[in-house]
């Protein structure tokens, strides 16, 4: 078993938060917020590439979680799962 020192989070830790949680955290350690990128940028990505082909997918997978973290202080903390929410702004920018 692996002691961590006191404050260091390991991706298990992380893990265990919703993403509600991790991104209210985010708002004051917005370092944070890459845990989310971790859990759904895989999904994002091959959402993007089912309706834009591979080529365009990689940009608009980073636009997507750019424009979530920059938006990350209007998300409704009450909905524990992000990931409707980051399809939301996919397609959003896939009808752009």
């Amino acid at each position: 078993m692996t002691v961590e020192p006191p404050g260091v989070r390991t991706r298990d830790a992380d893990r265990e938060e919703t993403d509600a949680q991790v991104i209210e955290r985010s708002r004051d350690e917005p370092e944070l917020f890459a845990a989310l990128f971790d859990r759904y940028a895989d999904a994002v990505h091959r959402y993007a590439a089912r309706r834009l082909g591979p080529e365009a997918a990689e940009d608009l997978m980073a636009e997507t979680f750019t424009t979530a973290f920059q938006r990350r202080h209007s998300y409704d903390l009450s909905r524990g799962d992000a990931r409707p929410w980051l399809f939301g702004i996919t397609t959003n920018l896939v009808s752009r």
